[in-house]
């Protein structure tokens, strides 16, 4: 067992100085390359498998914004704000589990329905958060500021064979520029290809999130409710 030890802060040392030294970073890269693969696979299993309090507040978002829609003038409520904060922790704690990036002190300061003709708004809903890459035998690498701008559109038009009022929800542009990562510690010595290759990963990782976990959420979110619940979230456009 001593030995076993020694061998292996002897090949954590060797590694660490191949990283110093920049020819280990190719290692890195494949690295990442294998948990942006695990992660796709549990986001296409569905990351409720892995916890299935995701469920449970998915359906008390829906039930929150029902019962706003149930007054006759929905006020403007943090508590849609607080539930979305926990759905979406929940779902960077199992994202950490299977890739090692950690996503925290998650904060969504509102959501806006911003009507722009109408029965029609863009919904918009910024993201804050606190990351963590952590790389094998390395540890935590570099920390980072994260801001998301998620984005989608909701209309209500009617329904061509009964005439009735539906919910059309659009989808979320897959936009590069609506995540936003920046550098707030690194790991003394290590060189900026290392450093790089832990920011690249963060940022694959939350895109792969964002479009195939959060925003089919907000998708469903919206869908659930009914035209007149969507009509009331919208209100009146601003005059220009």
């Amino acid at each position: 067992m001593w030995c076993q030890d020694k061998m292996f802060q002897l090949w954590k040392l060797v590694l660490l100085c191949g990283l110093l030294a920049g020819t280990s970073a190719s290692l890195l890269d494949i690295r990442g390359n294998d948990v942006l693969g695990k992660l796709i696979s549990g986001l296409e299993r569905g990351l409720g498998t892995f916890d299935s309090t995701l469920e449970t507040i998915f359906q008390n978002l829906k039930t929150e914004l029902e019962f706003r829609c149930s007054d006759q003038v929905v006020e403007e409520t943090q508590q849609t704000e607080n539930l979305l904060e926990q759905l979406i922790s929940r779902i960077f704690q199992v994202v950490n589990r299977l890739t090692g990036v950690r996503i925290r002190n998650v904060q969504v300061p509102d959501i806006t329905f911003e009507a722009i003709a109408e029965n029609s708004a863009d919904v918009k809903i910024p993201i804050t958060a606190d990351v963590a890459v952590n790389l094998p035998l390395l540890g935590e690498i570099v920390d980072l500021d994260l801001k998301v701008d998620l984005q989608n559109s909701v209309s209500i038009e009617k329904d061509a064979e009964t005439g009735d009022p539906r919910v059309v929800v659009g989808e979320c542009p897959n936009n590069p520029e609506s995540i936003s990562l920046t550098v707030l510690h690194r790991r003394f010595g290590l060189l900026n290809d290392v450093v790089d290759i832990g920011v690249n990963l963060a940022r694959r990782v939350v895109s792969s999130v964002v479009q195939n976990e959060l925003c089919p959420r907000i998708r469903e979110l919206l869908e659930s409710l009914d035209a007149e619940c969507i009509k009331k979230l919208i209100g009146e456009p601003q005059e220009k």
